[in-house]
């Protein structure tokens, strides 16, 4: 019996839908997937801190998902970031969330 995810969080309005020919192999491809939507949805220049993924059901390569991320928070020096990686069918492949440094801190030199 394979185990059901759930996360509930509030998306951001504009979740992408990532086209099949970008779904990688492998069992990373929600790894790599969600951690570029969340630097993404952050709209800085980061650099990640920590990454932490549940993982639900396995994608297969060229499979259409949707990614949904939102900020959380955000200090002068740290985001932390959520999200995650929806099948077609809406079945949960991952859920994540990852704190960014930001490389270029506001009022400082």
């Amino acid at each position: 019996m394979a185990a059901v995810m759930t996360s509930s969080f509030t998306a951001s309005p504009s979740a992408p839908t990532v086209s099949s020919s970008q779904v990688p192999a492998g069992p990373g491809a929600a790894a790599a997937l969600l951690e570029a939507a969340l630097a993404a949805v952050s709209g800085e220049t980061l650099s990640p801190v920590s990454l932490t993924l549940d993982y639900g059901f396995p994608l297969q390569p060229g499979e259409t998902v949707t990614l949904e991320a939102a900020v959380e928070r955000a200090t002068r020096t740290l985001v932390f970031a959520h999200g995650r990686v929806l099948k077609a069918d809406g079945a949960l492949a991952a859920t994540g969330s990852a704190v960014f440094r930001r490389v270029e801190v506001p009022g400082r030199p």
